[in-house]
């Protein structure tokens, strides 16, 4: 071989593996922002989602506290009062470490506290009722058996209450829209993401994989020569590749990568007609194989492939023509974008579904029973809606650990999953809080349906052998327009019949 193609070449060799060196450092750096991005992303949103949980829990912990005072302020029974009082201290207390973490962030309840300016602005405006409302709630505390002064207290956080669920409904849509944001805005910065990987493709595939079969074309004499310089870089390569007969389309080799792609071996792919890996019934596909068959270069194709599985996987694929001696032959480099695809659908899950149960959570069930109740006034059909509460479950935290109850609240999450109908939603509310929307469901149904919750949940706990019970109290409501001004209005009533449920509950026993 003359000196000047072998500098000829050498010089290609070392441009080519800088080229190649420089392409997989950008492609490798890419990659790890992107799963960077990806995985802060579901870190925000796990704190994004507690956020609106706990600023949602507020209203109903301030509801629960003019509640309890207006028992209070009612109540003679000496038994009944302790433990109305019980349950205020109790409900203050998380009502204001959440306001201040809500506000300046609190580790244990993983709150960051780093809030905007609006919501800054929204915390302000309700401080003023939330003073009011704990000056009066500790009046109550701390002079349980005046009277008067106890129903002066009572007046007081009632008259408070509305300024400061107007703010907090302000707070909880802020914070939601924020999420919202936020979401949207690591969309955008994936999509760009995956644009630069592209784009790196593309250049690597311009840059790298051309300027290879040229010097293919000048440097290679023989089969063996060929066969070992294509084993390298098809080995090296990052991305999916394949060796075509250009007149039979059958493939020739295929690196590693490639049977990864196809989660198959070597055997499967060799001498292999590679429409076999195309799904034929997509034009798109019709099209890439009229394409290569007659020599275009293509760069990132869509295509579907069908790896050994009969299972689809979406590519990217790129083509080039090669002069192998006597043999025409394509390169094809394939690249899965379902990696992709799947962890958008990761983030959109935990943007749903609460993590530990698998129920559908506060802030997505709350917006999908609003969209319930309009569809029922719209279509004048039923609607029922439970709000149920684990009885016990503080207990079994503080004298058993938290994992006994962590099991009693995955326990419940499964009767409820299991007992309602296809269409209807289980809604975990946060902490020992449920609902359930039970689409089309007169009210004998309902109360038959919850029954068999209520019974399956005294069977586990016969035969569970836990130190504690199992079960839960429930309150239901039907909408009716007229007496349901909004969601608010129907959840109330079922929170409230929920409350007179545990109450009679905690009398009979």
């Amino acid at each position: 071989m003359p000196a000047s193609a072998v500098n000829s070449s050498g010089f290609s060799a070392r441009r080519f593996r800088c080229r190649y060196v420089v392409a997989l450092s950008l492609i490798a750096l890419l990659t790890l922002l992107s799963q960077w991005v990806i995985q802060s992303s579901i870190a925000d949103q796990e704190h994004d989602s507690r956020i609106v949980n706990l600023a949602g829990r507020q209203r109903m912990l301030s509801q629960k506290i003019a509640k309890i005072s207006f028992y209070l302020a009612g109540e003679e029974n000496p038994s009944w009062r302790k433990e109305y009082l019980a349950k205020l201290e109790e409900a203050l207390a998380l009502w204001e470490r959440s306001h201040a973490g809500l506000q300046h962030g609190d580790a244990d309840l993983g709150l960051p506290g780093q809030n905007s300016t609006e919501v800054v602005t929204l915390f302000r405006s309700i401080e003023s009722a939330h003073l009011a409302m704990v000056a009066a709630a500790r009046h109550i505390l701390s002079a349980p058996d005046d009277m008067a002064g106890l129903q002066q207290a009572a007046q007081r956080i009632r008259d408070a209450e509305p300024s400061f669920l107007a703010g907090m409904d302000e707070i909880v849509f802020r914070f939601d829209a924020e999420a919202k944001s936020r979401v949207k805005f690591v969309r955008h910065l994936e999509t760009g993401l995956t644009v630069l990987i592209l784009l790196v493709l593309a250049l690597e595939a311009q840059f790298i994989f051309a300027p290879a079969v040229r010097r293919l074309r000048l440097d290679m004499r023989t089969l063996e020569v060929h066969d070992a310089e294509m084993e390298t870089l098809f080995s090296a390569s990052p991305t999916a590749m394949f060796l075509v007969d250009e007149a039979a389309l059958t493939i020739i080799r295929c690196n590693r990568k490639a049977e990864q792609l196809l989660g198959c071996g070597p055997e499967y792919l060799q001498q292999r007609p590679f429409s076999d890996l195309l799904d034929c019934r997509h034009e798109v596909n019709r099209l890439f194989l009229d394409k290569i068959r007659t020599g275009d270069v293509l760069e990132d194709y869509e295509v579907i492939l069908i790896d050994s599985k009969n299972a689809i996987v979406e590519a990217l694929a790129s083509s080039n023509l090669v002069s192998l001696g006597a043999l025409r032959a394509l390169v094809l480099g394939v690249t899965n974008i379902g990696e992709l695809k799947r962890a958008q659908q990761t983030l959109e899950y935990y943007a749903t579904f609460d993590e530990m149960t698998g129920l559908v959570n506060r802030r997505s069930g709350l917006m999908m029973l609003d969209k319930a109740v309009e569809r029922a006034k719209r279509d004048a059909t039923p609607l029922a809606v439970c709000y149920a509460d684990l009885d016990g479950l503080k207990k079994a935290n503080d004298n058993y650990g938290h994992k006994e109850g962590d099991w009693m609240i995955r326990t419940a999450s499964t009767v409820l999953t299991d007992s309602v109908r296809k269409g209807d939603l289980a809604i975990r509310l946060g902490g020992d809080e449920f609902m359930l929307v039970l689409h089309g469901c007169p009210e004998p149904d309902a109360r038959m349906l919850v029954g068999r919750i209520e019974k399956r949940l005294e069977e586990i706990s016969a035969t569970a052998g836990k130190p504690f019970v199992v079960a839960m109290s429930s309150g239901l409501a039907l909408y009716d327009p007229s007496q349901h001004a909004d969601v608010a209005a129907l959840i109330a009533e079922a929170d409230g019949k929920m409350y007179e449920a545990k109450r009679a509950r905690k009398s009979a026993s």
